[in-house]
């Protein structure tokens, strides 16, 4: 069972999720004491969140302005998509031939599986997307390429809401598809048909992102 988050963990993924939502968009200026309003915090973790969000390049310090949301590029999006097909592939490939009956209905019962989601809502559907990649990442065993993956999927929500809100106009969202393609391909022992899903899942990102910032 994992550790109750700290107040610092929990303003952290507040501003994340804020991000994702688009209610702090890139370049936007945020201050401390709008983050300690919003989140009804004390100054200590909201600044310790703030520091470690421009560690990760999330945010930008501005002295006596305030902190800057910052721009991810194009090249940043594509070169994570790359990485993380590269890692949870190889994650997979090592997990397939291994994983038992029990495992496969772990995953079977998660949310994005069970019940495919019909809101379009980026937190929601993002936060069950994830879900399911972390929980592939944790039955491989690796515990420090999933910390790898789990900042590797952090960092992309600054720029997921583009990818939902483009396949929702188009009607392209996977809404788990992907997933129980590749549950199904475990099942049958078929270990390239399910990395083949794996890739389509994080690959769908990468061609709607395309084409939001080249169309």
């Amino acid at each position: 069972m994992k550790a109750k988050k700290t107040l610092k963990e929990t303003a952290v993924e507040g501003i994340y999720h804020d991000i994702e939502e688009g209610i702090y968009k890139a370049n936007m200026i945020i201050t401390e004491g709008e983050i300690v309003e919003r989140y009804s915090m004390s100054k200590s973790p909201v600044r310790e969140a703030l520091i470690e969000l421009c560690k990760d390049g999330v945010l930008k310090s501005i002295p006596r302005v305030g902190y800057q949301v910052v721009q991810i590029s194009i090249k940043e999006i594509l070169d994570l998509l790359e990485v993380r097909i590269d890692l949870e592939s190889a994650n997979l490939r090592r997990l397939a031939p291994r994983i038992t009956e029990e495992e496969l209905q772990m995953l079977k019962n998660l949310e994005s599986i069970v019940n495919p989601n019909e809101s379009r809502k980026v937190a929601v559907n993002w936060d069950r997307n994830t879900d399911f990649h972390i929980k592939l990442c944790e039955l491989g065993g690796n515990a420090y390429l999933c910390e790898t993956i789990e900042r590797a999927l952090m960092k992309s929500r600054q720029y997921i809401a583009q990818y939902f809100h483009n396949a929702w106009n188009k009607n392209e969202e996977s809404n788990g598809y992907f997933h129980r393609a590749a549950i199904e391909a475990l099942e049958k022992k078929d270990v390239e048909e399910a990395v083949r899903m794996l890739q389509k899942d994080i690959l769908n990102v990468k061609n709607q992102i395309q084409e939001t910032f080249f169309l």
